[in-house]
Parts: structure tokens; sequence; C-alpha cells
């Protein structure tokens, strides 16, 4: 259904060589915003409590749905560039860098079966600890990651990625979701993604804590004291 939803929301050109409502990132490859409508607003996809469970791990109790779109390789797209989704924070402490925790994971969701020909996703394991960038990354292994539609796999925001090429007669959406802690914010990327006010409205209460960034202002000290996670009885130090 989702698979189905988001190819028919595509607009593309006469020859189906550009899409008008997605950014171009690299070649006939283009990043789509999503709105949180059907049937996209399901919390099966953004709040599966598995998924919720692992981001905890990952980020701590502390996190929200930061973004969240799709990125489609037309027939006939290139490689895409080396790249990490953001970079790490301090550039100007290198050691620094490099022990910090995660402050940022996206979710690969391919809304096709994904293959070798139609562009899988290559990641650099242990990228996400590199600083100084190295340009090619050859120190570094490297992955292909692909799969069935529905499948599921992700990364550190720092870990450097790319596209691959989509020799395939098929258009290649892979959907997104990225979160985050909390106080993290990205202003360069260019997702667009935004949940309007009817959309927020009608998220259930129990997960609106994941879209406190678009929360009205009287909302978010509540959905502060409401946080689903308790804290850890190692970090409880009202306890001791």
């Amino acid at each position: 259904m989702l698979a189905d939803a988001y190819i028919a929301k595509l607009d593309l050109n006469e020859d189906g060589t550009q899409i008008r409502t997605g950014a171009k990132i690299s070649n006939r490859r283009y990043i789509t915003s999503l709105s949180l409508t059907p049937p996209f607003d399901t919390p099966k996809l953004y709040a599966n409590p598995l998924l919720l469970a692992l981001m905890k791990e990952f980020l701590g109790r502390h996190f929200v749905l930061h973004t969240m779109g799709s990125v489609t390789a037309l027939p006939g797209a290139e490689d895409q560039h080396l790249h990490a989704d953001y970079y790490q924070l301090f550039e100007e402490s290198p050691h620094l860098g490099r022990a910090l925790p995660s402050y940022g994971i996206t979710v690969g969701v391919p809304l096709i079966d994904v293959d070798v020909l139609s562009g899988p996703t290559k990641a650099w394991s242990g990228s996400h600890r590199v600083l100084p960038i190295e340009p090619t990354m050859e120190a570094y292994y490297k992955s292909y990651v692909y799969g069935p539609m529905g499948s599921c796999y992700f990364w550190d925001y720092r870990t450097f990625h790319a596209g691959g090429s989509n020799h395939s007669e098929k258009i290649r959406p892979l959907l997104f979701l990225a979160y985050t802690r909390r106080w993290f914010c990205d202003l360069f990327n260019p997702d667009g993604f935004n949940v309007e006010k009817e959309e927020y409205q009608n998220i259930p209460e129990e997960h609106r804590w994941l879209f406190a960034r678009f929360a009205p202002p009287q909302e978010k000290a509540n959905l502060a004291k409401g946080y689903p996670f308790p804290q850890s009885p190692s970090c409880d130090y009202a306890k001791k």
C-alpha cells in the first residue's frame, strides 16, 4: 500500500526522466518529502515498537522523528556521490568526535524489491568514526545493502554511503525515516519535511512525543513530562 501510494504521488515529466516535486540530488536521483497523510500517517510505520526500542538503545530515551521522505533513483541513475547524512559535530576536535555516541539514525525501507541491478545502497562500515574525511573511504569495508520491499536497514548519520546506479527499467524508491536526539536540528538537507496543524492533531496522543518539534508551544512542556521511556535505574539520581 505504501509503495503504490508513493508511486502514484510522484509527478514525473512526460519522458519519465525528472520528478517535478522532488529536489534533484544527483543524476536521475531525487529526494522527495512525505506529508503525514494516509497511508504514511500510520503508527505502524513511524512508531513500530521494535524500531522504537532500537532507537532508544542508539539515541537514549529522548529522541524524535526528525524527518521522513524518499530517495528515488530513476532508470539510468548513476552512482551517487559519497556522502554522510550529517558530519561530526565538532570538526575542530576529531578525537572527541570519533568517541561520541550517535545523535541520529537513518532508517531505510525499500518500496520495491531492491537487487544489485536496481541500485542498492553502498555503505562504508566504521566510517562514522572518521575525521578528517577520507575522500574514497578505501580503508573501510564497503557493503551493498539491498533486500525485498518492506525490509529495513539503518545507519548512523555520520556513516558514509551512496546510492548505487539503477540499471533496471524500474523506479527505485527508498523510503527513509530519520530519528535524532531531540536537541538536534538539520537546517541544510533538502527534505522539506513538515507536519501541518491538522496532521499533528490526527497523531495518536501516545505518539505525539515523536513529533515534538511540530507541537504547539503549549503542548511541548507536557510532551516532555510524558515521555514514554522510563529513566534507567543506573541514572536515576533521585533514588540514591
